[in-house]
């Protein structure tokens, strides 16, 4: 009876080690398919798996293509005109481009990191804020708008605000480039 008792024990023991070791599931982006759910899922898998800094940024490059797939043709034109116009340092007009493409593809949550990063270039930060808020109630692993958000919070002088996201980004991606930002005081200039 003991015997059994203990072998039991060390049987749920081994299982509950056994799921504990599963990673736990991604939050769930807006909107995705089932295919595209997987699909995401192994890329955030591979991210996490990343054995280089070479390695994560090619697999970061499949990320961001696949985050940029949901765009569809007006979504892509208006993503370029607005490009165009940050090559051109007009951010005014790159901004309305952008707000076009989030009021045409509400759901498309790369178009409202795009806004968000233009009014980054801006230097409307609380703005900026707002629109990565809405990328990550669309995308909660949009590790760059977390560290975005991070950025600004530091340039605001909210340092210790800035460590939540920066952190959450670098959990997601622990290859971040912004990795050096937590803890720190201030961002240096270029």
């Amino acid at each position: 009876m003991t015997i059994r008792i203990f072998a039991a024990l060390v049987f749920m023991l081994a299982g509950a080690t056994l799921r504990a070791a599963e990673p736990a599931p991604l939050p769930p982006a807006a909107g995705l398919s089932e295919s595209a759910a997987k699909a995401r899922t192994a890329l955030f898998a591979a991210l996490a798996a990343a054995k280089s800094d070479a390695d994560a940024r090619e697999i970061e490059d499949r990320i961001w293509t696949f985050w940029r797939s949901f765009a569809d043709e007006e979504s892509r034109q208006l993503l370029e005109k607005s490009r165009e116009a940050q090559l051109r340092f007009d951010y005014d007009e790159a901004i309305l481009y952008m707000k076009e493409l989030v009021k045409h593809a509400p759901q498309f949550a790369e178009g409202w990191n795009q806004l968000g990063y233009v009014y980054f270039l801006a230097g409307q930060y609380d703005a900026s804020l707002k629109a990565i808020d809405r990328v990550l109630e669309l995308e909660p692993m949009h590790y760059a708008a977390l560290a975005g958000k991070g950025i600004i919070l530091i340039q605001q002088g909210k340092v210790e605000e800035a460590q939540a996201p920066l952190k959450r980004a670098l959990a997601i991606n622990p290859w971040l480039k912004e990795r050096n930002l937590i803890g720190k005081d201030s961002i240096g200039e270029p």
